[in-house]
């Protein structure tokens, strides 16, 4: 949306209008190689647990991909999901470790 309010501007506007091709364009041809696939990518990448892999990130990148609203909530709410499993069973053996150590 930030995007879309900057095409317009006499300063920005290129920028911004360059941003929005490339991220259309990016997305079109990856939507045409994953397919059904983008869902799964989607929540893989939200739900691996390293730094700028989250939901925020989640979902400005299946905002630039055209994904469907819905899909696309769908697939962040679960990689959180799995983000948080996958955090929780690392803390829990990391303090299982050290409990039996001391």
């Amino acid at each position: 949306k930030v995007l879309e309010w900057g095409a317009d501007r006499p300063v920005i506007g290129k920028f911004f209008k360059f941003c929005l091709e490339k991220g259309h364009k990016g997305g079109e041809k990856l939507q045409e190689k994953a397919g059904r696939g983008l869902f799964v990518a989607l929540l893989l990448f939200v739900g691996i647990p390293l730094p700028g892999t989250g939901a925020w990130t989640g979902t400005l990148a299946a905002s630039l991909l055209d994904m469907d609203f819905r899909s696309s909530v769908i697939a962040v709410l679960l990689g959180v999901i799995l983000a948080g499993i996958i955090m929780g069973v690392a803390s829990a053996g990391l303090f299982g470790a050290v409990g039996a150590v001391f």
